[in-house]
């Protein structure tokens, strides 16, 4: 296991990169509305693993040329298959390098992105002044990222509350930051982005979905995404198949109650460069 696995909470395995694939899908109607790219000729997303959060930005902004960067190449080789239509029409390039070295020169981009990367990260102001480094004069960064410890349940679900807090430390032992969204329009002002906004991007589950199958696949997407991080639990200790059980029970719990509430906390800031 070389030294990015051992610090990544999720796994680099066929059926994470699956899920990764469905999350773009799924999270589009929270996370991209607020996303504006139009007029923004070169994009660049920092840490585009496979491609998920690309396909989705092609789709809506026909008209903007993206690089996708990513420290791992398991992940790009995935992505040069999801992504291959649109590589083949040189809409989009993949690069393998670190977001604390981009490998471009100064004011070469229009716009960026981040998504879910600083969660697994320590240094967030290193990542943010590259992607600052690299942007034209009036170019702008859009940043999304968990605030974990905004997870709600209702009702109440120990079990739940039990697996995420033993989530959220192992991140944090592994160098992550499982809270760093709720910090990101601070960060972005301390690494010298200007006219910063910052605002929620909850996903969140009522009594306004209604339909049965629609609260089965809402459901069923958070459980998935929480048991990504199994594998490393019970590799460190932190989890047992009992847990895993009752998680899974507690997510049922969920589904099968028409009044429940389960929401899901994200972040988003956007900031410009100086022009």
């Amino acid at each position: 296991m070389n030294a990015l696995s051992e610090r990544y909470i999720h796994s680099f395995e066929p059926d994470e990169q699956a899920r990764l694939i469905r999350q773009g899908r799924f999270l589009e109607p929270w996370i991209q509305p607020g996303v504006d790219l139009s007029g923004r000729a070169s994009v660049l997303e920092v840490g585009c693993g496979v491609g998920a959060q690309l396909q989705v930005l092609l789709r809506r902004f026909p008209d903007a040329h993206f690089t996708g960067i990513d420290a791992s190449a398991l992940q790009l080789d995935r992505a040069r298959q999801f992504l291959a239509e649109a590589l083949n029409a040189g809409r989009v390039e993949l690069t393998q390098a670190s977001a604390y070295q981009l490998p471009f020169p100064d004011a070469s981009f229009d716009a960026a992105c981040i998504y879910w990367v600083l969660e697994h990260l320590s240094d967030h102001l290193g990542v943010l002044r590259e992607v600052l480094r690299v942007l034209k004069p009036g170019g702008v960064l859009y940043c999304t990222e968990v605030f974990n410890s905004g997870l709600y349940a209702h009702p109440h679900q120990p079990a739940l509350e039990h697996y995420w807090r033993a989530f959220n430390r192992l991140q944090e032992e592994l160098g992550g930051d499982p809270d760093v969204g709720v910090r990101l329009g601070a960060l972005l002002n301390a690494a010298g982005f200007e006219q910063i906004t910052f605002y929620e991007v909850s996903a969140q589950m009522d009594a306004r979905l209604a339909d049965p199958a629609a609260r089965l696949d809402f459901v069923d997407f958070w459980q998935t995404l929480l048991l990504s991080g199994a594998p490393k639990l019970e590799q460190h200790g932190r989890i047992t198949m009992a847990d895993i059980s009752a998680l899974k029970s507690a997510f049922s719990n969920l589904t099968e109650n028409p009044q429940a509430i389960f929401r899901y906390a994200a972040m988003q800031a956007r900031g410009l460069k100086s022009a």
